[in-house]
């Protein structure tokens, strides 16, 4: 799967909702993924995974890369420890 460079202007409506860790998206939004998702054999939540990893490689830098992975670590260990 390769993406090409995909450009949003600032002022284009996304209908795109932030609560709290959770991201609320508009029904077409998730319908196109999971519909996307289903075409390639995956559930949405895997199919998610392995687009903003291949999105990461395209246009993050390494050191970003691995800035996300270690907060994603610490994230998770602390889940862990149920603090």
């Amino acid at each position: 799967m390769v993406f090409k460079e995909a450009s949003v202007s600032m002022s284009e409506k996304t209908n795109v909702y932030k609560d709290k860790r959770a991201w609320r998206l508009s029904h077409e939004a998730f319908l196109t993924l999971q519909e996307l998702a289903h075409q390639k054999g995956l559930q949405t939540a895997a199919f998610l995974e392995v687009i903003s990893r291949e999105l990461a490689l395209q246009w993050l830098s390494e050191e970003q890369r691995a800035s996300i992975k270690a907060e994603a670590e610490r994230i998770a260990a602390e889940r862990k420890n149920g603090e």
